[in-house]
């Protein structure tokens, strides 16, 4: 810390600063992350609940695969 001391005002302060600018990065990098994650979850699991839902009206397995994106393995996977 005395090294920091000894800095000229303006360097100190930029010193001083670093931590937070690190920490700031760090949490805005780790929000859009975990947006991300939360849209891709969340899509997955609309398609799902609208599978399941074409599933109940006694829709075929290709045409759920075609309109939910989902594969006919795991629409089968759905059923059980």
């Amino acid at each position: 810390m005395k090294e920091v001391r000894a800095l000229p005002k303006d360097e100190r302060e930029q010193v001083i600063k670093w931590p937070n600018s690190f920490y700031d990065r760090g949490l805005k990098k780790g929000k859009a992350e975990g947006k991300a994650e939360g849209k891709t979850e969340g899509k997955a699991e609309a398609q799902r609940e609208m599978a399941l839902r074409m599933l109940q009206k006694k829709m075929e397995l290709h045409t759920i695969s075609e309109l939910t994106g989902l594969t006919v393995e795991q629409i089968i996977k759905l059923r059980t």
